[in-house]
């Protein structure tokens, strides 16, 4: 068997000339495979190399944009901000793995006929309906689910997404490995969580159960503000009108630390400042609207970034288990260690943005491990269904 020689070849599947079958490099399905050939990167890649670090993906847009056309060889990668998957198209187009991006924004499919996609990558974020971008995450709850019962290999699939996209289920999944999290109570109507308040410890917050970017995220001192926020339904809740009032907890040298893993390898961890903002994201031109509820004057919101070197090893362990737990091969968990030596996890997070600046601190290309990641993965199911084929063309002989 031939194996790639060159970093922009690729190892696909071709169909044998005495099946009666035929395969095209960029056009078709695979029906049956009897031997492999090597491809190119312009034969057969959907978007050409990138090497200068600027993006021509070259895709077709309709089919981009409605995920079109058929599965093919091709990588699938669900999103809805394109800005957070630059580097990732970089680096795929550099390595010339085949892929098609599908706007989950606008997008359709046939539930009962899903496109034959070898490998399925989900980058939907839960804070989409910020960008107005709110049906992408009902849409890919739905297609993840449809893609992983017709079988196909799924990145972050359909349980991890049902995990990020719920704070409630992050916080019952903290909980169920033993590890701590911010005492918290969940409700729908303002009403409702009247009853509850005398058995609360103020500071809290309040936060949507589908966040993401801080999204209506309000700081409330004391049980009075939270009265006073009561007092208005139709500000108080945002699109999913499902609230968690949490324990706000203090972090002992004013930090949040993030943590960031693929396929279960620790990367590196981050300890983020935040100054009047609950937005942590740390892509740069992310928008930080000032935190509600807090008296910060008129100080500028600010999130600053830094590597963390000296996270423990307890730290890691309960942060992977956190990950394992919840089906997420990429991504990572956030907490905050409090003045008592506590360590609160409250946060899971998937679409990972890798910061230069700490890539270059920690001494990891977390982008190539992730891209590492992806294509064993592609590798792996190639060989399935070359197995696959090979097996029924096997039996197709025998019985011919």
């Amino acid at each position: 068997m031939r194996t790639p020689t060159n970093k922009n070849d690729v190892l696909i599947p071709e169909v044998s000339s005495d099946i009666g079958l035929s395969v095209a490099a960029r056009g078709s399905a695979i029906s049956t495979v009897a031997t492999p050939k090597i491809f190119s990167a312009d034969e057969l890649t959907v978007a050409p190399l990138s090497r200068n670090g600027s993006l021509n993906q070259g895709l077709d847009s309709e089919a981009t944009r409605h995920g079109g056309g058929g599965g093919e060889e091709r990588i699938a990668i669900l999103y809805e901000n394109h800005q957070w998957l630059e580097g990732l198209f970089r680096e795929l187009d550099f390595r010339g793995l085949p892929y098609h991006a599908i706007n989950l924004d606008d997008a359709a499919l046939f539930l009962d006929a899903p496109d034959d996609y070898p490998l399925v990558i989900n980058r939907v974020s839960p804070s989409s309906y910020l960008r107005g971008h709110g049906s992408a995450i009902r849409l890919a709850t739905g297609w993840l689910e449809m893609l992983e019962r017709s079988g196909k290999r799924v990145i972050n699939g359909a349980a991890s997404f049902k995990v990020e996209t719920s704070k409630v289920a992050q916080h019952l999944l903290i909980r169920s490995l033993g590890l701590s999290a911010p005492k918290t109570a969940v409700f729908n109507n303002r009403e409702a969580i009247r009853p509850l308040l005398h058995r609360f410890p103020f500071p809290a917050i309040l936060k949507p159960d589908t966040g993401g970017s801080g999204a209506y995220i309000r700081y409330v001192p004391s049980r009075e503000y939270l009265e006073y926020l009561l007092k208005d339904e139709d500000k108080l809740f945002g699109p999913d009108h499902v609230l968690l009032l949490q324990e706000f907890i203090t972090p002992a040298d004013g930090t949040i630390v993030r943590t960031e893993f693929v396929d279960g390898e620790f990367l590196f961890a981050l300890k983020v400042r935040p100054v009047n903002t609950f937005n942590l994201c740390p892509a740069d031109g992310c928008e930080r609207p000032p935190a509600a509820g807090q008296s910060e004057g008129d100080s500028e919101p600010t999130v600053d970034f830094e590597h963390y070197s000296d996270i423990s090893s307890d730290a890691v362990a309960e942060a992977r288990a956190i990950v394992q737990e919840a089906g997420l091969e990429v991504g990572g968990v956030e907490y905050i260690e409090s003045s008592d030596g506590q360590r609160y996890f409250f946060d899971i997070n998937a679409p990972s943005v890798y910061r230069p600046d700490i890539v270059e601190a920690a001494g990891v290309d977390a982008m190539t491990k992730f891209v590492d990641f992806i294509e064993r993965e592609y590798r792996k199911e190639l060989r399935k269904r070359m197995e696959s084929l090979e097996a029924i063309d096997c039996n197709l002989r025998l019985t011919g």
